[in-house]
């Protein structure tokens, strides 16, 4: 077995657990996920999809102040109340499709050809369910939905038959997730 498999492997399993850990509301998303998004790093550089690299990078930025943000509000320092699950308020919810919209136009402005644009477009809706998730958002699902099964396609091509699989796992967890979420935000209104 080759050492780039043995990575793939270590990057699925850990994706995987750390998505059901995020499904079930657990802070163990964070530290388990930063696994998986540095191993993702090398892989998506390694396989030239440059943007989901970049973007995998900052997921674990966003890991570590998600981990962060779930656990302050739980610190005895701070006689807080657990951050909740909530859904995006009217504002919010524009301001992200607007968000999302103008980074999607820069992404088409400076690829001229589908799968770099695709590698671009995923990455912001990764990203963008990232930052929800960070905030206990319900709607980072449905981001994590879209990203997932636009990548299907984008890593066979690539021949990361792995990742494929972990996708389309993903996906389910996603519907799943958004369910799970959706009925603890509507306990905490």
């Amino acid at each position: 077995m080759n050492y780039e498999l043995i990575i793939e492997i270590i990057a699925v399993a850990t994706g995987l657990l750390s998505v059901w850990y995020s499904k079930k509301i657990n802070v163990l998303v964070f530290p388990i996920g930063i696994i998986s998004v540095l191993l993702y790093v090398f892989i998506f550089i390694k396989n030239g999809l440059f943007a989901n690299a970049v973007i995998n990078f900052l997921y674990f930025v966003i890991s570590v102040f998600g981990w962060w943000n779930w656990l302050k509000a739980k610190s005895k320092r701070l006689k807080a109340e657990e951050l909740s699950v909530t859904f995006l308020n009217t504002r919010q919810r524009i301001l992200t499709l607007a968000i999302v919209f103008v980074l999607l136009i820069i992404s088409k402005i400076f690829t001229s050809d589908v799968p770099t644009f695709l590698d671009y477009f995923t990455g912001v809706l990764g990203l963008g369910g990232m930052l929800l998730t960070a905030l206990k958002k319900v709607e980072n699902w449905v981001l994590y939905l879209l990203c997932d099964i636009i990548l299907i396609p984008l890593c066979i091509v690539n021949g990361l038959y792995l990742t494929v699989l972990q996708y389309l796992i993903y996906a389910i967890i996603a519907v799943m997730g958004c369910i799970s979420w959706s009925k603890e935000a509507k306990k905490n209104v």
